[in-house]
């Protein structure tokens, strides 16, 4: 059998590739670092780490402080910042914090919507932390708003240790919530971080 002509392009590509291809032996020539182009030799070649957010003391009062991330609101979008709160984080200290907001005049574009005397009890069973509010916060919040609120409360509780869902009742009575989308979880619907993730300032 009689194999076809190779064509002349492939013969091109293999002397191309071979005039390519690391020396197994003989000198190496060291290159100059001022004759390398457009930065190659520059020690960072990627896109740089995310920055953190800078860190702020939560006007709540304590002896310690820890670390937490919390989510605030900025125009149409939420932005992350690492704030100092009293010891210890738990979720019900990071609640409080979420609530009371940033210390003044820090973050000026940075607020919370969450009314100044939400009171809520934070239970935790199998990484779902359940919010009980005494009454309908809600209500007291712009319609517009509302859903930018409770992605605050979900995004900063589901970014604490061992809670990747969150539900919300009243008076031990579920209630559904807004997503992030703008649909509603029914009642009891657990909710998590990708729900709300969208409304993060890119």
């Amino acid at each position: 059998m009689i194999n076809p002509p190779i064509p002349s392009r492939f013969f091109v590509l293999c002397v191309l590739l071979a005039s390519c291809a690391v020396p197994n032996s003989g000198p190496v020539d060291e290159i100059d670092p001022n004759d390398i182009p457009f930065d190659l030799s520059s020690p960072e070649t990627s896109a740089p780490a995310t920055t953190t957010s800078v860190v702020l003391t939560s006007p709540l009062t304590g002896s310690t402080f820890e670390q937490a991330d919390l989510y605030f609101v900025d125009g149409s979008s939420l932005e992350r910042v690492r704030l100092e709160i009293p010891s210890p984080t738990d979720l019900q200290g990071v609640f409080m914090a979420l609530v009371a907001g940033l210390p003044d005049p820090a973050h000026t574009n940075v607020k919370t919507l969450l009314p100044v005397d939400f009171a809520a009890v934070i239970d935790v069973e199998g990484g779902v932390a359940n919010v009980n509010a005494k009454r309908v916060y809600l209500d007291s919040i712009k319609p517009n708003e509302q859903r930018l609120a409770i992605a605050q409360i979900v995004l900063t509780l589901t970014s604490q240790p061992g809670i990747g869902q969150v539900t919300f009742s009243v008076g031990g009575k579920a209630i559904g919530v807004p997503r992030g989308r703008g649909d509603i979880a029914g009642a009891g619907t657990p909710v998590t971080f990708d729900d709300y993730k969208m409304l993060i300032a890119k």
